[in-house]
């Protein structure tokens, strides 16, 4: 597996809570399953990261350096054919650029810069299309630090494309934290998020019979991923990431294939894994 663990360098570090090292960790093996499993059976595997950061963090309690996502998904020891990043940080694409170009400068990169959710066109036009029998699978990998993912983004991803996707969902962090802001029906985050206007009469009745918030928003987005297609599985593959110091779950990270092996993948990284399944 990928090891994490990197030197400091002159470029940008943001530091990250110690909770974001497992995180990263689940990233790396799943993208070393995927890579290497995928290896022969399509003609160009491509790796999307839509919120994909400087490519290093730090620990702030530790001073750890450690590869993210990015710089991540470069160490593969069977390289993705393509990689696509996005920030709406030009700090972060700066500093992920020049560490790609001192160390990685074989690789196909495509950077773009701003929030994924209005630049989707263009990271379309940058992923290739199944032409004259290419086969093409694509990993996306979705990091946002809140809710503010639209789902549209995800339809117009999936849309005539094989894509596998790796969700974090800030339901702990977000989700819990602004509801009562998010109920309001002239606040739209939560619409957006699910792809749905109408989850907040269903999330009343919920709510009298003492379901999670939690639960609740996690069923309502795996029910909206299932419409696309994705298999019925996503639901209970959650992993819980938790916090440094109460250990309650900041987020969830969640897995979405439209087929069987790709869960055989995320199967194997959540036995690796330390942190406890999704528990409402």
């Amino acid at each position: 597996m990928t090891e994490i663990q990197n030197e400091d360098d002159a470029f940008l570090t943001p530091l990250v809570g110690s909770w974001a090292e497992t995180k990263y960790n689940l990233v790396a093996n799943y993208n070393s399953l995927f890579s290497t499993g995928m290896k022969n059976l399509w003609d160009q595997r491509i790796y999307l990261d839509l919120y994909c950061g400087a490519g290093k963090s730090k620990i702030r309690t530790s001073n750890k350096v450690v590869k993210s996502s990015a710089l991540l998904a470069l160490n593969v020891k069977y390289p993705f054919d393509k990689h696509i990043f996005c920030d709406i940080e030009k700090e972060n694409i700066d500093a992920l650029r020049s560490r790609i170009d001192q160390n990685y400068s074989w690789a196909d990169v495509s950077y773009i810069h701003g929030d994924c959710n209005e630049k989707i066109d263009d990271i379309l036009k940058e992923i290739p299309s199944h032409l004259n029998g290419t086969k093409v699978l694509s990993f996306c990998f979705l990091d946002p630090f809140s809710l503010k993912m639209d789902f549209e983004t995800i339809k117009k991803l999936s849309e005539k494309r094989k894509v596998d996707f790796l969700i974090l969902l800030a339901f702990g962090m977000d989700g819990k934290r602004n509801i009562g802001l998010y109920l309001d029906e002239n606040h739209d985050r939560i619409d957006r998020f699910l792809g749905l206007s109408d989850w907040r009469e269903r999330w009343k009745v919920a709510e009298q019979q003492h379901i999670n918030l939690v639960k609740f928003l996690a069923d309502e987005f795996t029910s909206q991923m299932i419409k696309l297609g994705y298999l019925e599985e996503a639901a209970d593959n959650f992993i819980s990431i938790c916090s440094d110091e109460k250990k309650l779950p900041l987020y969830y990270l969640a897995f979405f294939s439209k087929h069987s092996r790709g869960y055989d993948f995320w199967k194997k990284v959540k036995n690796i894994s330390t942190e406890p399944e999704l528990g409402f």
